[in-house]
């Protein structure tokens, strides 16, 4: 490495690969007096000959300036005769066409698509559904959701899926609608329920990161974050098809899997404080001339606790007795306590389950 300081002239120096001194003179030239000087003033003569620019002539001037005009008159139509005004035309009805297909494309996209399901609950413009990578529309109570759609939630919501059976979602979750009884959680919570007796082509399917959520005649719960992917079963069965293993869940079982492929299982309540968003959404029910058991069934499903009865008087009252009125609105305790103070039964919560009992006392 070549040493830099001043010389005694005060002057930048150094020394090259031989050791000579090398300096920046007073004229910032590089090099050492003599011989090497002699040449570097005759360059410096010779360049200004050397760049010089030759002005053009007027016939060059007048070349460059019709070539110009030709190609200004080919590209705007003017000038060029009937050979430039159809090219014009033909350019403008091709770009036009492409334009009409490509509006058709979106809209059979969006007429054919399979109708996965029905918005039954949702704050006004608390959700918006995309269609590929075009806005399509904010999302509002009655609107259907189509195969296709990716749907981001900005509050709760609440789907009435076209198969049977409800898809609960949590604010702040994204979820793209893959099939018409598939769907994909990019991220947040949902709550899948289908009842006995719900029927579909195929089973019910979520993608996660950490494989397919697929049911097996049940009601369960999926939450995806950046570092799990957690699975609660509330009621029936759940299979997870991980790429290393297949594992099925019982109700009142919790999966957690980890971003390093890790599964745990344990034991979960199927009621309590962490059901309570699930309860809030619920789906409503019409009591209007139907029997009261069939709501208590209900009501027993959407708090997670099981319906026990006093004795079988109290069951044959529930059997017989047939509601009027209307319950819309209402979480499934509120409506429980409601529809029972007009009749002749009560309720109790005792441990997990719902203690029914006729107004006689036990």
């Amino acid at each position: 490495m070549s040493e830099v300081g001043k010389g005694g002239n005060g002057r930048d120096v150094g020394q090259d690969g031989e050791g000579r001194e090398v300096g920046q003179g007073s004229e910032g030239r590089v090099g050492s007096e003599g011989e090497g000087a002699g040449w570097e003033a005759q360059v410096d003569d010779a360049l200004p000959e050397a760049l010089r620019i030759q002005p053009l002539s007027p016939d060059a001037i007048a070349r460059m300036r019709g070539a110009a005009e030709r190609e200004w008159h080919l590209a705007t139509g003017k000038g060029g005769g009937r050979s430039a005004r159809r090219r014009l035309t033909l350019w403008l009805a091709a770009s036009l066409g492409i334009l009409t297909l490509a509006v058709l494309w979106h809209v059979m996209s969006l007429t054919d698509s399979a109708n996965f399901g029905r918005v039954a609950r949702s704050d006004v413009q608390s959700a918006d559904v995309r269609f590929d990578f075009v806005r399509h529309r904010s999302l509002r109570v009655g609107d259907t959701l189509r195969v296709g759609d990716t749907l981001t939630t900005h509050a709760p919501a609440l789907i009435s899926i076209s198969n049977g059976g409800t898809l609960r979602i949590a604010a702040d979750t994204v979820l793209q609608i893959n099939g018409e009884t598939k769907a994909s959680l990019q991220r947040g919570q949902i709550y899948v329920d289908l009842p006995p007796g719900t029927t579909a082509k195929s089973p019910f399917q979520v993608v996660t990161r950490a494989g397919i959520v697929e049911h097996l005649g049940t009601a369960f719960e999926v939450l995806s974050s950046p570092q799990i992917v957690r699975l609660r079963v509330r009621e029936g069965r759940v299979r997870l098809r991980a790429e290393t293993a297949e594992v099925i869940a019982e109700a009142g079982t919790e999966l957690t899997a980890t971003r390093a492929g890790a599964v745990s299982r344990r034991s979960i309540s199927t009621y309590g404080r962490d059901w309570l968003w699930v309860a809030a959404l619920a789906p409503d029910y019409e009591i209007e001339g139907r029997p009261l058991l069939g709501f208590l069934e209900w009501a027993s499903r959407e708090l997670g606790r099981p319906l026990q009865f006093s004795d079988a008087h109290t069951r044959e009252v529930a059997e017989r007795t047939i509601l009027h009125g209307s319950v819309s609105g209402r979480e499934p305790l509120d409506a429980l306590a409601s529809v029972l103070a007009t009749t002749s039964l009560s309720y109790e919560i005792r441990g997990n389950t719902i203690w029914i009992q006729s107004g006689r006392g036990t």
